[in-house]
């Protein structure tokens, strides 16, 4: 492991000698190096500029290094302290490393071991940031299907196969993907696997979803901010781009991206650099991109909601996922896997599916696609009074007729808009026999609102 480029230290010591011996010495590396003469000079350069590691020497008049340490883990929780002292105060350097410090030297510092403790500090903070991060979003994870390094792709479809042999293509590659799909197909799961298949298996895979973010705190939840940024921004946090730093981000629903945050997100995957809100200095990021959409971003392009060049930044390659509808026999092994997985996780002694009941979710349109699945199988479980699931353990798709046009909302059967625009066009371009004049005369709508619709749900023309 190698130091990263611009990782900013502070220096704190009132000796001239160490500012010229270690100050130049990395700053010879590559790395920015602040000085400051005494404790106070340096809690001053705190308040004002990020710092990544402090290297403090401990006796210094006034407040020496015991005290900026007390005050540095008072403050700013990320920032590491390295101590330095003179031969026979080992007492010190003890009490500093009770107190909170990550390592000490005694003079005459050893330039070589100090390079390596700054090594062990950077994979300490990095460590430590992402743990912070998990507990923070750990609630969250409940609402996901847990997905391991061995888990795939269910289903023996043509549909599947394809998407799958394109994860296998591109997850060696750095380019950034994107993935198509409506909601509940799987993108995430996707995003996982090319992750789990990259050269970046063993490092973080962080997924945000962009249209859950309040849009006033959008850039501050990508990029981070400084302290005193803004009202409330007590301490320093970094956004979703360093905690990825070296895996892979996974932007869910970036359609609905406001503008100004894509102009910043371009920027960042353009120059490779991210700038914290309230920050002065750029920060290097090496993050492969994931993104995914339920939307047409090329119809979203054309209606001035979604910038061109990032869409052509991003758009390097693509992977459709299939709706659930289209995948055949696919429902019933997703079905299965179901089953089997949540009668373990409910304690509940159902061991299989009715051919009846087969037929019956063989027939439905699955509007919510896998996740409805999901939650219809597990709903029909709990209410199942034997060991197998049979039609009447699945009330909304009987009481519905299991009719293509209904989705089920809160246990409510209701007309699905979104499905009805598509078959109606369908059936308009098959009775025009692929004449796009006539179809869109059939549905009584001029002929670019008609291509409008054709992209937005994806139909190709004869």
């Amino acid at each position: 492991m190698t130091l990263e480029k611009n990782l900013s230290l502070l220096l704190i010591d009132d000796e001239e000698v160490i500012h010229d011996s270690i100050g130049d010495f990395l700053r010879e590396q590559g790395y920015q190096v602040t000085s400051a003469y005494s404790g106070e000079e340096g809690l001053e350069i705190l308040k004002e500029q990020s710092v990544d590691i402090v290297i403090t020497d401990i006796r210094m008049p006034g407040i020496d290094g015991l005290d900026v340490l007390k005050e540095i883990h008072r403050t700013s929780q990320d920032v590491e302290v390295i101590i330095m002292t003179g031969h026979g105060d080992l007492s010190s350097a003890i009490t500093a490393i009770r107190n909170g410090a990550f390592d000490f030297f005694t003079k005459p510092v050893k330039l070589d071991e100090l390079l390596i403790a700054l090594q062990r500090t950077q994979k300490y903070q990095r460590l430590k940031r992402e743990n912070e991060f998990f507990k923070q979003k750990l609630s969250q994870l409940d609402s996901f299907i847990k997905v391991d390094s061995q888990t795939k792709f269910i289903g023996k479809s043509k549909e599947i196969y394809q998407v799958l042999d394109i994860i296998k293509r591109v997850s060696p590659t750095k380019s950034t993907v994107v993935i198509y799909g409506e909601t509940g197909t799987g993108k995430e799961l996707a995003a996982q696997l090319i992750h789990q298949n990259s050269p970046r298996a063993d490092q973080v895979f962080l997924a945000v979803n962009c249209s859950s973010m309040p849009e006033n705190l959008i850039e501050s939840e990508l990029f981070g901010h400084e302290r005193g940024a803004f009202t409330d921004a007590k301490r320093t946090r970094l956004g979703y781009f360093e905690l990825a730093h070296k895996g892979t981000l996974f932007l869910d629903e970036i359609g609905d991206l406001p503008l100004s945050a894509q102009a910043k997100l371009l920027r960042t995957l353009e120059k490779k650099v991210i700038r914290r809100v309230g920050g002065e200095r750029e920060i290097p990021v090496d993050v492969r991109i994931v993104a995914a959409t339920n939307k047409d971003l090329e119809v979203e392009v054309a209606e001035g909601r979604f910038r061109q060049d990032l869409f052509f930044r991003l758009n390097i390659i693509t992977i459709h996922l299939p709706p659930l509808r289209k995948r055949g026999d696919d429902i019933l092994l997703l079905a299965d896997y179901f089953l089997h997985k949540l009668a373990k996780d409910t304690q509940r002694k159902v061991t299989g599916i009715s051919p009846e009941a087969k037929k019956l979710l063989r027939k439905y349109s699955f509007p919510g696609n896998i996740r409805e699945l999901r939650n219809l199988i597990e709903r029909a479980i709990l209410l199942c009074q034997g060991d197998e699931l049979t039609p009447e353990d699945f009330p909304s798709l009987a009481d519905s007729g299991a009719s293509p046009l209904m989705a089920s909302k809160g246990g409510l059967p209701s007309l699905d808009l979104n499905l009805l625009e598509k078959m109606a066009l369908e059936e308009a371009l098959s009775i025009a026999k692929g004449n796009q004049s006539k179809a869109a005369e059939l549905l009584g709508i001029g002929r670019d609102a008609l291509r409008y619709r054709i992209k937005k749900h994806s139909l190709i023309v004869q």
